[in-house]
C-alpha cells in the first residue's frame, strides 16, 4: 500500500512539474515606442490605422519606418526605430490634429475603430489629399 501512495505522488508530481514548466509568461505587449497611439492598440486597430495613414498620405510603410539593420533576415520594416524624420513629423502632425478636433469640434480621437469610421473630423487627408507633402495649389481649388 505504501509503495502504491509513492507511485502515485510520484506521478502526479511528475505531472504537476510538466505544467509548471509549460506555463506560458503573461503576454507584453506587442508594440513598442508608442508615443501618440495608445499602447493598448491591438493587431487590428494598428494596421487599420496604418492603412489609413499610408492611403492618405500616399505612401508605403517604409515611408516612415526603416527596414531592419543589415544583417538581421529576414529583412522586414522596424517599426519601432526613430531613424527617418518622418515618423517624428507624423507625430507632430497627429497631435496637432489631435488638438484641432479637440479645439474646434469636441472630438477626442482614442485611436479605435468608431474613430477610423467618423469622418466629421480633420484627418492626414484634409490637408494631404493622397500626397507626402501637401499641395498648397490642391487645397484652396474650389472647383
Amino acid at each position: 500500500m505504501n509503495k502504491k501512495i509513492k507511485i502515485y505522488a510520484g506521478i502526479v508530481l511528475f505531472i504537476s512539474s510538466g505544467f509548471a514548466a509549460t506555463h506560458i509568461p503573461p503576454e507584453e505587449p506587442g508594440w513598442k515606442n508608442l508615443k501618440v497611439i495608445p499602447k493598448s492598440t491591438d493587431d487590428e486597430q494598428m494596421e487599420r490605422l496604418m492603412h489609413q495613414y499610408t492611403k492618405q498620405l500616399g505612401v508605403t510603410c517604409s515611408y516612415c519606418h526603416p527596414d531592419t539593420k543589415p544583417g538581421i533576415l529576414p529583412v522586414t520594416v522596424d517599426f519601432a526605430i526613430d531613424e527617418l524624420p518622418e515618423k517624428g513629423i507624423a507625430r507632430k502632425m497627429m497631435i496637432m490634429t489631435d488638438k484641432i478636433n479637440k479645439k474646434y469640434f469636441k472630438f477626442k480621437n482614442r485611436y479605435d475603430f468608431e474613430n477610423l469610421n467618423n469622418r466629421s473630423i480633420v484627418t492626414c487627408n484634409t490637408c494631404h489629399r493622397g500626397l507626402p507633402k501637401p499641395n498648397n495649389m490642391q487645397l484652396f481649388n474650389t472647383e
